[in-house]
């Protein structure tokens, strides 16, 4: 069991140090779509919830003071790209203008879309 926690460890270990890099350049690029950075906001949910996981294992285990502080190290860079990940997304919504501010259902088709700015399109 010690080994299986062990291992999980230094995986997070090694994908931090590549995340810690490519998040930051990947929510900077210009090009970014709200469907990517939702994507990766969903990776980054994913590694927390796994990395939790891992951190209840060590609770229930006598772990040696310098995995747990070396396991506090990673929770703290996890939360870091996870607040990073939801800032951007939260950042990103705000501009994206919703449905209901540029479209309306036309009448004669539900499936068709009009636009509000000539309501007499529809």
């Amino acid at each position: 069991m010690a080994a299986e926690w062990i291992s999980r460890l230094k995986g997070h270990a090694d994908l931090i140090q590549s995340l810690v890099q490519e998040v930051p350049r990947a929510l900077a690029r210009p090009g970014l779509t709200l469907e990517q950075a939702e994507r990766l906001h969903a990776v980054i949910e994913k590694g927390v919830r796994d990395f939790d996981d891992v951190l209840q294992t060590m609770d229930q285990m006598d772990v040696d003071e310098q995995y747990r502080e070396v396991a506090e190290s990673l929770a703290r860079t996890w939360l870091q790209l996870q607040n990073e990940a939801e800032n951007k997304l939260r950042s990103m919504s705000e501009t994206e203008p919703s449905p209901e501010d540029t479209t309306q259902l036309n009448d004669n088709d539900e499936e068709v879309w009009a636009d509000v700015d000539d309501p007499d399109k529809t």
